[in-house]
């Protein structure tokens, strides 16, 4: 056996920093299964719909608004005037994509 083999291991800087890390994943890890255990947690197949549902939810609002009611709407009017349109009409988006957020909360808090 050699002088390497018989002595006992110690704590390098480099072995100290490994172990620290190990801990730190390890109490992530508990702490990530203890918030799941008090359903703290939604699961990511239940954000992934929701997401693709305000997806679907955002393109037709952008359709309606954007290729529907924007021609009408500036037709004959000043550069002025349909940036003044264009600003209503981002605000009216803004003000559904906050309620469709409000709504997901609301479900998520159900949950």
């Amino acid at each position: 056996m050699t002088a390497a083999q018989s002595t006992p291991a110690r704590l390098t800087p480099d072995l100290g920093a490994l172990k620290a890390e190990l801990l730190r994943e390890q109490i992530k890890r508990e702490r990530g299964r203890n918030a799941r255990e008090a359903g703290e947690v939604v699961e990511m197949k239940v954000v992934q719909e929701m997401l693709a549902i305000l997806g679907q939810k955002l393109n037709a609002l952008l359709m309606l608004k954007l290729i529907v009611e924007l021609g009408p709407r500036i037709a004959g009017k000043s550069m002025a005037e349909a940036n003044v349109e264009g600003a209503l009409i981002v605000d009216e988006i803004r003000e559904v994509i906050n309620s469709n957020l409000a709504n997901f909360q609301r479900e998520l808090d159900a949950i």
